[in-house]
């Protein structure tokens, strides 16, 4: 049976609302609550740092790894147990998957000793994700990508 549910929408009346304001505005995307929304987020960064909303996460992954400039030939480690959008974000650049497994049974996050044994010559990233409440060990995977 599944510790992590995967189905269940956790929201009130005030996100119901705010998602009727901005159906009721007829602007999906370019509205005035995207723009407020990426001011405030560069705002709460601060240090003059430029904040762009995308449609999902898929496309901001993309756009990173665009930003690393990761493309074919090259290859990036994700974890084997995540969402499939890591992996369409990486073959999307023409790069490779390469997958690294979990800690344990008991520990979700990508396993550093298995991130360690697939680095290559080829390897320009470390894609990770916290996933379902499992924090990965930053401390070690930084030190690896260091």
């Amino acid at each position: 049976m599944w510790r992590v549910q995967l189905h269940k929408i956790n929201y009130d009346e005030r996100e119901y609302q705010a998602v009727k304001e901005v159906l009721d505005s007829g602007w999906l995307s370019i509205s005035e609550k995207t723009l407020a929304f990426e001011a405030a987020f560069s705002n709460f960064l601060g240090n003059n740092v430029k904040c762009l909303a995308v449609s999902n996460c898929t496309a901001a992954l993309h756009m990173a790894l665009l930003a690393l400039d990761i493309k074919s030939g090259d290859e990036v480690i994700t974890p084997s147990l995540t969402f499939i959008a890591d992996q369409n974000a990486v073959e999307i650049t023409g790069a490779k998957n390469v997958l690294a497994d979990i800690t344990s049974m008991d520990d979700w996050s990508i396993d550093p000793d298995d991130i360690e044994s697939k680095i290559t010559s080829k390897t320009k990233a470390v894609m990770i994700v916290h996933y379902a409440g499992f924090a990965c060990d930053m401390e070690r995977i930084t030190a690896l990508c260091e």
